[in-house]
Order: C-alpha cells, then sequence, then structure tokens
C-alpha cells in the first residue's frame, strides 16, 4: 500500500471514529475517544500494583534511588549525545558520507516500513507496560494513590499509561517525586539489558527458543524471495527450509544459512540449473539461475536466507518455521524502542519524566533557569531532526 494512501485512511478513520463517538446517540465516556487516540481506564490492575509495591518496599525504594541517578545520568548523556551529534553533519567522511547519528520521527507507512510495523507495535507495547508499571509501583511505595491504570491506541500504535493523584504527588518529597519520574525509564533500561544480552550472547537466543525448537540450525530458512526471479518464478515461498541443493557440481547439504551463501557464492553459476530439497518432505523444486547484476560470472537465486530452527512438537509449516525469525526481529525492536524510551523520556522537555525530575532534583532555587534548559533541548532535538532529513532524509525503519 502506498503509505500517503495509508496515512489518509488512517487520518478519515480516525476523524470518523471521533464524530461517530461525539454524536448524542453515541456518547462514550470509557473508552475516551479523541482525535487520533482511544484511552480506556481500569481499576482492575491497582490491586496487582498494589500487591507487587507492598512486597519488599525497602528493596523498591533503593532501586527507584539507583533511577535517580541513571536517569540525571541518562538525561545529562543523551542531551550532550545530541548537541554533539549537530557539528558532525557538517564534518563529511573522505568517501563524503557524515559520522553523525540521524534522528527520525516514528510515522508509519512513511518513516516505519509496513514490514517492520508489526514489530514496532510489539516493542512499544512492551516498553510502554513496563514503562508504565514501574511509575504505579514507585508511587505505591511512596503511598501516592493510583486513579486507574489503562491502555490507549494512538493512531496505530498501543501503549499503556498510570494516573497517579496529582494532588497526593504534589505533596510529597522531591526525593519521592524523583524516585516516582525515574522508575519508568530505569525499567525501559533494564528490560533493554536483559534483551541486548540474549541477543548478543552466542547460547542466549538459542536457549530462548530451545523449550520449542532444536537450538542447533537445520537448513536456511527462506525469508524474502525477490519478484520476477529464479526463485519466486518456480515456486519458492518464504518459511520454506532448504536442507540441500543438487547441481551439476554434485550436492551440497545445507546445515545453515551460512552453508548455504558459501554454496551459492562459491559453485553456481549463471544459467545453471539446480534443484532444491526442502525440510518437512516437501517437493523439490528445480530452477535455472540468472546472471548477478554485480557480477555476471556467478549466479543468481533471488531469496535471502536465515537459520531454520526444526520445531520439537510443531507440526512443521512455512508459520510455524518463520517464528523464531520473527522473535529475533522482535527482540531487536524490543531492545531499541526500550533503549529510546529511556534516552527520550528523559530530556527534560515538558510533560516528559525527564523534566519532571530534574525539577524534582534542583529544587525550587532552580526553577528560572529550568524554561531556558527546556528551549535548549527543544533546541537541540529540532537542528537534529531538521539536519537528519536534509543530509540523509528520514530513513525508513
Amino acid at each position: 500500500m502506498d503509505p500517503i494512501i495509508f496515512l489518509i485512511i488512517v487520518g478519515f478513520s480516525w476523524i470518523s471514529l471521533n464524530a461517530i463517538a461525539r454524536t448524542h446517540w453515541f456518547e462514550v465516556k470509557n473508552p475516551e475517544v479523541g482525535l487520533g487516540y482511544v484511552m480506556y481506564r481500569t481499576t482492575k490492575l491497582n490491586n496487582l500494583i498494589d500487591r507487587l509495591s507492598r512486597r519488599g518496599q525497602i528493596i523498591w525504594k533503593f532501586v527507584w534511588d539507583v533511577g535517580i541517578i541513571s536517569g540525571l545520568g541518562i538525561l545529562i548523556v543523551g542531551l550532550s549525545m545530541f548537541t554533539v551529534n549537530i557539528p558532525l553533519f557538517f564534518q563529511p567522511t573522505a568517501d563524503g558520507t557524515t559520522t553523525a547519528i540521524g534522528l527520525t520521527p516514528i510515522i508509519p507507512g512513511i518513516t516505519v516500513s509496513f514490514q517492520t510495523l508489526p514489530y514496532f507495535i510489539v516493542a512499544i507495547m512492551i516498553g510502554a507496560i513496563v514503562h508504565e508499571f514501574a511509575h504505579g509501583i514507585a508511587a505505591r511505595v511512596e503511598d501516592v494513590d493510583l486513579k486507574s491504570t489503562g491502555i490507549f491506541i494512538f493512531l496505530v500504535l498501543f501503549g499503556a499509561f498510570v494516573e497517579p493523584d496529582d494532588e497526593i504527588l504534589a505533596q510529597k518529597s522531591r526525593r519521592s517525586i524523583a524516585r516516582i519520574m525515574a522508575a519508568g525509564a530505569l525499567a525501559n533500561m533494564v528490560v533493554a539489558g536483559i534483551v541486548i544480552l540474549i541477543l548478543i550472547i552466542p547460547v542466549g537466543f538459542p536457549l530462548l527458543i530451545t523449550p520449542f525448537y532444536h537450538p542447533e540450525p537445520n537448513g536456511a530458512l527462506i525469508i524474502e524471495t525477490i519478484p520476477e526471479n529464479p526463485a519466486s518464478q518456480a515456486g519458492m515461498k518464504v518459511g520454506y527450509a532448504i536442507i540441500g541443493i543438487n547441481s551439476s557440481n554434485g550436492y551440497g547439504r545445507i546445515l545453515s544459512t551460512r552453508d548455504f551463501q558459501e554454496y551459492v557464492n562459491s559453485s553456481v553459476l549463471p544459467n545453471q540449473t539446480l534443484t532444491f530439497y526442502f525440510a518437512c518432505g516437501r517437493d523439490p523444486i528445480t530452477l535455472e539461475t540468472v546472471p548477478r547484476s554485480d557480477d555476471e560470472t556467478k549466479g543468481f537465486i533471488g531469496i535471502r536466507t536465515w537459520e531454520y530452527f526444526k520445531p520439537h512438537f510443531f507440526n512443521p509449516s512455512p508459520l510455524v518455521n518463520l517464528i523464531p525469525y520473527w522473535t529475533l526481529n522482535a527482540l531487536f525492536y524490543v531492545f531499541m524502542i526500550n533503549f529510546m524510551l529511556a534516552i527520550m523520556n528523559l530530556l527534560p522537555i515538558p510533560f516528559l519524566d525527564g523534566d519532571k525530575l530534574l525539577t524534582a532534583f534542583l529544587g525550587p532555587k532552580f526553577d528560572k533557569y529550568l524554561p531556558w534548559i527546556r528551549y535548549f533541548t527543544l533546541g537541540v532535538l529540532g537542528t537534529n531532526l531538521l539536519l537528519t532529513l536534509f543530509f540523509m532524509g528520514w530513513p525508513q525503519l
């Protein structure tokens, strides 16, 4: 679908829903429906948060104190990073590129492709739930009542929220307020840390999928077929698992995507007939390769592969075969979103936790300086966004 058409459909849907919700014969208060968002409030989760907060309150307070220190550190490092990043846009490297880090807004269909949008939705849901639950636990540890908890939809993104009693919160000490404000970002950082360990430790991901899949690869899983190329024309589908290739050069046993790449790079020639063998008793497929566009002496098939992990209990199918691949992608986005939520949410910008954390930490003596810190932060972020657009364009994630 064209991104502009997608945005038009989303916009029209929200305008229509908002109009319907405001008619006298269909007026609703919970969920609250607004232009571009829906919020559902409940008190059913309050008891769960209460029970969690009552266990080990001394430990919780120590954890949230750590959150204050780490939160202030992330605030300073994050703001410094975005500030130092600005001149890097004007210092190209020898090959004409830039060492600056691009800052891109999340716009579904524009900067977030339809292919990666499901991962973003899952990651944002996890990040928001963890973030808000941490705020809720911290609030109850500091004896701040919760008016409600809930979930919301903003455009096509899902999230969660916790509503502490603002009157009680305002009466609490600066330290208590700082603990509550720092809790969400600390929880996001903990989630990001756990996920990155799973991703970078060699046994991390295999151990995660072991209850359902063999931890060792058993072939090369097709994760993409390029249209109008030999593989797609011959009938190969995403989710097929290649375990062998037969050609005039002999039979090649494929035990991993690395085996597949080595075989293709060393043995596959243009206009060569290949027979592919698949897991799960699927019928072999024969095709004829074409020359590669970058090297006409080598053959091109037209697929991208990843590791195939054989399921333990489920009947193998393209859908079941793809679950580990989807899980790995989701974990990557969970790490990225939680990491960025922690950094962005701790910046001293109005309505974000970082602004409230800094206000509580500095105290009323520094109130006159806070507007200038906010203006500076907004200017730095806005400059990064504009320079990214000018020098790189907002790349699609």
